[in-house]
């Protein structure tokens, strides 16, 4: 990554998010079961981020096997330098984005409930782009109410050949708590409709349960219906999403707050 980007970036989470008193930080195995709940559809890895250091707090063993990078190694500076050119420009108007809402439109309460969902293309250790589904939250709040510390995860998404983009999302955990997207128009992120009430009550039951790794005879069962009922509901959720397959569907869900 060209060093204009890197302090670019750096400017933007020194600017818009200086922490002047540090709560103290979590460590990450007393949070294990917060990655579980931001879900992982195929190959990842997760991480700690501090924006005090601006550096990982915690990296874990899956960057070995997904870019070849043994954790110990893989710095912040390492991850901006593997992203794609486009990418690399862009991250600094995606967390300024992230940063802005969170910080002057989301009730200072409600911060840690909501996670930051976008695509990115990561270089491996054969200079292989790989897509991957970016999911991070808030961790720590600084006594000050600025975001000291992240947890996300990276997932490899690349065999679902999805198209790419560079919309955001800001999906909550509370389904209370309203969805917030963003698209990039005109050189600026802008917020775009809501589209999470496309599915049908019973769509949305299928959807969690699809992405929870049930089969068609587990989800008729839990939902005390015929087989023959799931497979209608699934075509109709693919025909509305413009999905082909169940992992690529968990996944648009994902992005999009549909589950």
């Amino acid at each position: 990554m060209e060093t204009t980007s890197i302090i670019k970036l750096f400017d933007v989470f020194r600017s818009q998010n200086k922490i002047l008193r540090p709560a103290e930080n979590i460590n990450v195995f007393a949070i294990v079961d917060q990655i579980a709940a931001l879900f992982a559809a195929g190959s990842f890895y997760y991480f700690v981020f501090n924006l005090i250091t601006l550096e990982f707090d915690y990296v874990s063993e899956g960057t070995k096997p997904l870019l070849g990078i043994d954790p110990k190694n893989f710095s912040f500076i390492k991850y901006l330098n593997i992203l794609h050119p486009e990418d690399q420009h862009q991250m600094r108007y995606k967390e300024s984005t992230s940063l802005n809402l969170k910080l002057n439109v989301i009730p200072k309460q409600y911060i840690k409930n909501y996670k930051t969902v976008y695509l990115m293309r990561v270089k491996d250790k054969k200079g292989n782009y790989k897509i991957i589904l970016h999911q991070v939250k808030a961790l720590t709040i600084s006594e000050d109410g600025k975001i000291q510390q992240t947890i996300g995860i990276h997932t490899d998404i690349t065999y679902l050949k999805i198209p790419f983009d560079h919309k955001i999302s800001f999906l909550p955990i509370d389904s209370k708590l309203p969805i917030y997207h963003f698209e990039y128009l005109n050189n600026k992120y802008m917020l775009a409709t809501d589209d999470s009430n496309k599915f049908t009550r019973r769509e949305n039951d299928i959807i969690k349960l699809l992405g929870q790794g049930k089969r068609v005879n587990e989800i008729a069962d839990i939902l005390y219906i015929s087989k023959h009922t799931v497979n209608t509901h699934k075509k109709n959720i693919f025909k509305k999403s413009n999905c082909n397959n169940s992992a690529e569907l968990v996944v648009k869900c994902l992005r999009e707050g549909f589950m």
